[in-house]
């Protein structure tokens, strides 16, 4: 006899956000390891895509717990990537049917042109602009065959 488990979604993304708290923990000590941007930046552009309520809330405590570990502004990234999926991603949907194509222009957004919107606000509010290693470049190859996998 098998019983229902009325919680099941829940507890499982509850606990996808507990591996990410440490996982992002652990990515601030190991510069080899990427920090997600990507990933997450596809979570939500899923959650929303689906009206997910339950992926959509723990793709946003992912990528606040994001903000908070590296050091951006609070909201920054929902900020940017919700204009994203709003006014770019559906008019590139109806450009790109490549999958790989997909996977690239989703680790473009999410690092170089995420980067490009922090430097440009940090410059208006006359902020240090943030700075630019090697590591982002290994960081987008990485998540991009992640991505190339999940698309």
């Amino acid at each position: 006899m098998q019983r229902s488990f009325p919680y099941q979604d829940i507890i499982s993304r509850f606990l996808l956000i507990a591996a990410f708290i440490v996982y992002i923990s652990l990515s601030s000590m190991y510069l080899f390891l990427p920090p997600l941007l990507a990933l997450l930046f596809f979570a939500f552009y899923k959650a929303l895509n689906r009206h997910d309520l339950i992926a959509l809330i723990s793709a946003t405590l992912m990528l606040l717990i994001f903000e908070a570990e590296k050091g951006f502004w609070f909201g920054s990234t929902l900020l940017f990537f919700g204009l994203q999926v709003r006014y770019l991603i559906p008019k590139i949907e109806q450009v790109v049917r490549c999958r790989l194509c997909k996977a690239a222009i989703f680790v473009g957004i999410a690092y170089p042109a995420y980067w490009l919107f922090i430097w440009v606000a940090d410059k208006v509010m006359l902020l240090p602009p943030p700075s630019i290693d090697w590591h982002m470049g290994l960081y987008m190859i990485i998540e991009f065959l992640v991505l190339a996998a999940m698309i």
